[in-house]
């Protein structure tokens, strides 16, 4: 028996994968009794027989794309979008009357 270490993907929501019978936990050595997938797998850059690999980073998002993802589809993320267009950057949480006021401002 010998161990085989997942290295995992770019998805952030992959953590853990099933081959065979085997239930591999990102970043974890687990033991592979059959041989013929010990090998088949351990021929796989997603997969390592050495410890001591670097685990691949998942593609998580910045604080910046995860707010304008939350906005996506609501008055704030059209406001923002109609200043940005307008050249106006708005830093921060500002709130829909903040934004308003600036497209106001803008618009004179």
């Amino acid at each position: 028996m010998s161990n085989l270490t997942w290295l995992g993907d770019s998805d952030p929501d992959a953590q853990a994968v099933t081959i065979g019978d085997v239930t591999f936990v990102k970043g974890v050595a687990t033991p592979v009794k059959d041989k013929a997938l010990f090998e088949e797998l351990s021929g796989n850059p997603m997969f390592s027989k050495d410890a001591k690999a670097e685990v691949a980073q998942a593609d998580e998002p910045t604080e910046d794309e995860q707010a304008a993802r939350a906005e996506e589809g609501t008055e704030k993320a059209a406001l923002r979008r109609e200043l940005a267009e307008r050249g106006v950057t708005v830093k921060g949480n500002a709130s829909v009357e903040t934004l308003r006021a600036k497209l106001a401002e803008a618009a004179k």
